[in-house]
């Protein structure tokens, strides 16, 4: 046999074993997937449910110290800003000119850890306490002076961290959630008494069920969330029909960017559902409706209490008020056939307004440096952060959440739900 015969045995013998193993691989790797998917199912199977009085052990999780200990020679605060806002160092681009239009201005904010001692403060982020790869970022010392202040936007399902880890460590909260020490809203109102004149003139008042003349929309584009909004949307729309639009990755129709606000500003109703039923957690697109002025049709927070406390009055519909779907649709026909009652859910825009999102969070930064100032607050201790945040109804975050919301929106995309 000549050498050129020879490579071509030794390279089709080597084809073979390659095949061969390549075939091993392939039934081990779908062996493995297969199992993986099986473990998924197990774990989605077994997702974590909480009673509406919550999931968190009853009691007190916070340890007081009596009279609040200031810095020597501290009339203006400082804070230190540990951490970014989840990636960001300027915090949604920040600085001391944020303090002007406060009430109370002598607050400064540093990202330089170099001035730890001199501090006031020190803000950290949830979502940027922990890293995969360094662990945790935390100083090395504190003053019993100093305020050490958790930050945190996002509701349990999404929130990574094993809060355990951290307790005594925190003397504030600033969450979303109104019992929070200094909360961070999402958005908020104002209110401004208006002469009696305009109330009683109603050619002054404008007629929001004329000017909103498209009945209702929805919009999103997490089709994969913990309270698997697809499928109580899905519902509604079943009876409304033509009578209402979906936007976004989850819906189909489109609305570009540019004129996105003007799109969907004349609807009358619009659906505004949360990813998560948490206490107090109402996003910007509740907010971003009333902005609009529409009237929301809401799903979130514990129950219609939780939008009560913080809305304006008598401007929004939560679904839960209701005993079914159909008790909803009927409710929404009859307020699209009468002027009236409809208007009568706007009519706290004759003597409010609106903050959205980004307002509300420039507003924090005010309250966080009055409280800084106040002398009367006492000083405290989270020794149980994570019972206080667990103190809720929705599920805490954990992987049966992950794999479960995933795994029911696959179920939906491919017809099964």
């Amino acid at each position: 046999m000549n050498m050129f015969g020879y490579h071509i045995k030794l390279s089709y013998f080597r084809t073979m074993v390659f095949r061969r193993r390549l075939k091993k691989y392939a039934k081990v790797s779908v062996g493995f997937l297969s199992f993986t998917f099986f473990l998924l199912l197990l774990i989605a199977s077994v997702e974590q449910k909480c009673p509406p009085e919550g999931c968190g052990t009853p009691g007190s999780f916070i340890e007081s110290h009596g009279p609040r200990q200031m810095r020597p020679k501290s009339d203006v605060k400082r804070i230190l800003r540990w951490t970014g806002f989840f990636g960001d160092p300027s915090w949604e681009e920040t600085d001391d000119s944020s303090f002007q239009a406060c009430k109370v201005k002598q607050c400064t904010m540093t990202n330089d850890k170099s001035l730890l001692d001199e501090s006031d403060a020190v803000l950290f982020h949830a979502g940027a306490l922990w890293n995969f790869w360094r662990g945790s970022n935390l100083p090395d010392r504190r003053h019993p002076y100093q305020v050490w202040i958790l930050h945190n936007v996002e509701p349990p399902p999404r929130v990574p961290l094993n809060l355990d880890a951290y307790a005594g460590l925190f003397n504030w909260t600033a969450w979303y959630r109104t019992d929070s020490d200094v909360p961070v809203p999402y958005g908020g109102y104002t209110h401004y008494p208006s002469p009696p004149s305009i109330k009683l003139n109603r050619s002054m008042i404008p007629n929001w069920h004329k000017e909103n003349n498209r009945f209702s929309a929805w919009m999103s584009s997490n089709c994969y969330d913990y309270n698997r909004r697809m499928n109580i949307i899905a519902d509604i729309k079943n009876h409304l029909g033509e009578n209402m639009d979906l936007y976004g990755k989850c819906g189909g129709k489109r609305c570009p960017e540019t004129i996105c606000y003007d799109t969907i500003s004349n609807y009358k109703f619009f659906f505004t559902f949360e990813n998560a039923n948490c206490k107090d957690y109402i996003s910007e697109k509740f907010w971003a409706a009333l902005l609009r002025r529409q009237v929301p049709v809401v799903y979130g927070g514990i129950s219609s209490k939780d939008y009560a406390k913080v809305a304006p009055p008598n401007s929004f519909i939560h679904i839960n008020d209701f005993k079914d779907t159909e008790s909803l649709v009927k409710h929404l026909h009859y307020l699209n056939k009468n002027e009236t009652a409809y208007n009568e859910y706007l009519a706290w825009t004759v003597d409010h307004d609106i903050f959205s999102e980004l307002p509300a969070r420039r507003k924090w930064w005010c309250e966080l440096c009055e409280a800084l100032h106040d002398e009367k607050k006492q000083a405290q201790t989270y020794m149980d952060i994570s019972g206080w945040f667990q103190d809720d109804s929705c599920p805490q975050w954990s992987l049966s959440n992950q794999f479960g919301r995933l795994f029911d929106g696959f179920k939906r995309k491919l017809g099964l739900l």
